[in-house]
Formats: C-alpha cells, sequence, structure tokens
C-alpha cells in the first residue's frame, strides 16, 4: 500500500524538533525559547489541557504488520474506547526482509515515516484514490493524557527476526530511539508473539461480544490465528477478561498467511488464475495437491475446538473478504480480481480448505475486527496478569 503524502513540517510543532528522523533544526541562541515552546507543546503528553484540567487517557498504537505499518490512537470515554485511526506507511520489517523494493539502506526512511505519522494524525489525511479522506485529524497532543506508547510487531517481523536477527535488532534500536524522542515517553517496541496476536484480535471482538462462548480464525498475509475459549486444552493460558478469568487458546501458525503461503504454490500450474479455460478436468483438489502437511496442522487445531455447536464462530481478516463465487470466478472462469490478481485462484481454494479443515462454516459471520484494540484493552487490564 502507497505511503500517504507527507505534510511539511511547522515550526510550531516543537515537540519533533529535537529528532533528527523529522529533520527540524533549531539553533543554539533559540535554544532557551524552543525549550519554553517544547514544553507547551507536549502539554498533552504530561495530561493537562489548557484550562488546567485532566485530559482524557490515551494508548498509541502501531500495528507494525506484515504489508503495512498502521498508526491507531485509542482514547478513553464514558462508553469505551474511541479509536482515531492515523497515515498507513511502508511495512516495518520490509528493509530486513529485502522485499517490495526495500533494503536495510531504506531503514531510516521507512522508521522516519512511521514516527512522522504521529505528526500527520494532527491534520486531516489527503483524498485517497477512491477520493475519500485517508484520515480524520486528531490532535493527541491536546486532546490526550498518553499513558502508553507501543509499536508491535506481528508474523512478518518474527519472519524477519529469523532472517536476519542483527539487521532486527538495529531496526527495533532505531525505531525505540526515534519515537521515544519524539514523544519524550517510554516506548514498547517489540513483535508480538503467535499467541498475542491472536488473543489481542480475540479480545477486540469481546468487546462487542454479550459473553466470551465463541472462537474467531483470522487469516493474514505472513500468519494465520485461531483463537477460542478452552479449559481442556493444555496450551491455554489464563486470561483476565470483562472481570473474570478464562483460559484462552490461540494458534498461529507462521508462514501459512495467504501471501506465504501463495509463494509455495506459485509455481503450479493448477494454482493459477483461468486453470478451469486450460484443463476441462480441473477441479480445486488439484490446487490443493501438497497441503496435506500444513492441513494437518490445521487439524491439530480442530482437535482442540471439541464438539461442533459449542462455540459460535467468526472469521476475519482474509477470511472476510471470501464469496461462494470465488472458485469459479478466478479458477474456472479467469475473472481478473481486483486485489493481487496473481494469487486470485490459489486464495480461493486455500482459504476455503483452512475452513474446512477447521470445521468452520465459510457463511458464519464476518468480523472485521484490529487486534490494536484488544491489545489496549489487555495494557490496561493486565490482562495477562492471571497467571
Amino acid at each position: 500500500m502507497p505511503t500517504p503524502g507527507k505534510r511539511p513540517m511547522k515550526r510550531q510543532d516543537w515537540c519533533f524538533w529535537a529528532n533528527p528522523v523529522v529533520g527540524c533544526r533549531v539553533r543554539l541562541a533559540w535554544l532557551p525559547a524552543a525549550l519554553g515552546l517544547l514544553l507547551a507543546g507536549c502539554a498533552g503528553i504530561t495530561g493537562q489541557g489548557r484550562d488546567g484540567g485532566q485530559l482524557p487517557a490515551c494508548h498509541i498504537i502501531y500495528d507494525a504488520g506484515s504489508s503495512a505499518t498502521r498508526l491507531f490512537v485509542y482514547q478513553r470515554t464514558t462508553s469505551g474506547w474511541q479509536g482515531h485511526r492515523g497515515p498507513v506507511t511502508d511495512a516495518l520489517a520490509d528493509p530486513v526482509r529485502g522485499i517490495r523494493g526495500k533494503t536495510m539502506q531504506d531503514a531510516g526512511a521507512v522508521v522516519g515515516d512511521i514516527v512522522m505519522a504521529l505528526e500527520d494524525l494532527r491534520h486531516d489525511g489527503p483524498a485517497g484514490s477512491t477520493g475519500e479522506q485517508e484520515w480524520p485529524a486528531f490532535d493527541w497532543k491536546k486532546q490526550c493524557r498518553i499513558e502508553s506508547a507501543a509499536v508491535y510487531a506481528t508474523a512478518g517481523m518474527r519472519m524477519a527476526e529469523q532472517l536476519r536477527p542483527q539487521a532486527s535488532s538495529q531496526l527495533w534500536h532505531m525505531l525505540d530511539q526515534k519515537l521515544s524522542a519524539a514523544l519524550q515517553v517510554d516506548v514498547t517496541a517489540r513483535t508480538l508473539t503467535g499467541y498475542e496476536e491472536g488473543l489481542f484480535a480475540w479480545l477486540t471482538k469481546r468487546q462487542a461480544e454479550p459473553d466470551g462462548n465463541f472462537g474467531l480464525a483470522e487469516m493474514g498475509g505472513a500468519s494465520m490465528q485461531v483463537t477460542f475459549p478452552c479449559r481442556d486444552c493444555e496450551a491455554s493460558r489464563p486470561v483476565k477478561v470483562k472481570g473474570g478469568t478464562l483460559p484462552i487458546y490461540s494458534q498461529s501458525l507462521l508462514g501459512w498467511g495467504q501471501d506465504e503461503a501463495w509463494k509455495k504454490y506459485a509455481h503450479l500450474p493448477a494454482c493459477q488464475v483461468g486453470s478451469g479455460n486450460f484443463d476441462p478436468g480441473w477441479t480445486a483438489a488439484d490446487c490443493a495437491l501438497g497441503m496435506e502437511g500444513y492441513l494437518a496442522a490445521i487439524a491439530g487445531i480442530a482437535e482442540n475446538i471439541g464438539p461442533a455447536g459449542e462455540l459460535r464462530w467468526y472469521i476475519s481478516a482474509a477470511f472476510s473478504y471470501m464469496q461462494d463465487t470465488d472458485v469459479d470466478d478466478y479458477c474456472r472462469q479467469g475473472i481478473e480480481s481486483s486485489f493481487q490478481p496473481d494469487s486470485a485462484c490459489f486464495r480461493a481454494v486455500y482459504l476455503k480448505n483452512v475452513l474446512d479443515t477447521l470445521g468452520v462454516n465459510h457463511s458464519v459471520e464476518k468480523s472485521d475486527v484490529s487486534w490494536t484494540l484488544g491489545a489496549v484493552v489487555c495494557t490496561d487490564t493486565r490482562c495477562l496478569k492471571a497467571e
């Protein structure tokens, strides 16, 4: 996804003056005045409004995903957490993984865009390709008392850390330094475990559910997660949820998100768009050849779910875009998809097979959830301190 255009830095934004990534410079002769302006500009960070009253608590959180980095600021209100979505920038792990045209020489620019997203959020975003505004302005400096700031990476960075641990460490250090300097608060910058990624998405969904008797399956680009309450599962962990404690099972399968899985099957003729046009005898099973090992891991998760019907299920992320006609449209008819057209036939077969193996019906409710809210809820309630 392209990085939104950057708004020019303004001299009055002195909270960012010392950040070498942003590049604002202050002459030594201006230093006393600049420090005064810096403290005034950071009043929102210290928690006091201009009228002397206490500002609402806010949590800054970046979703450093495998395809992009997304900024959110969550503000506490009387009715719960209100989310403010900010700019989308390049994936944090791209320079380490050497993908999408990035190398470690681009690490500073990638980190700089991530830091600058906070300043950009204070102003209305530009119009996107559809003509809609990319994000509405939210001046967190004036409207927030920052309680925490975190950059959490997911499966893309887990892969990067396995591939190039030293470069990954350098990138994290650079990001921690620049973002801490910009915010003047401690920053948590790390990669989530697979368990946390699934749990946080489940906790997000739990905020709108009457009880915790449900499971959530989500398909990402680099991994997929399956999360549900399970008292008899050895891998379950006690989690504080809505004032009680619930044993939650959460499993993440690294490398089997739809983008990474496609890399394993891109060479197969039977998984190409329009395969049915070239082979009248084509079936979805032809594309599924070789998936047995992975589907066996899915079957292992399914064994923990228990009898069908005891849990209600929701599907999220890439699963949310599934249509019953996908196999016919992309594999048999060769219709070009508007999203990643080359892998459209494979995705149609792959996502269906995963859900079939889990025993989750394709027609269950699709849910648009972001794990970032669940991460804030967990931070606020210390949800994993139940152990």
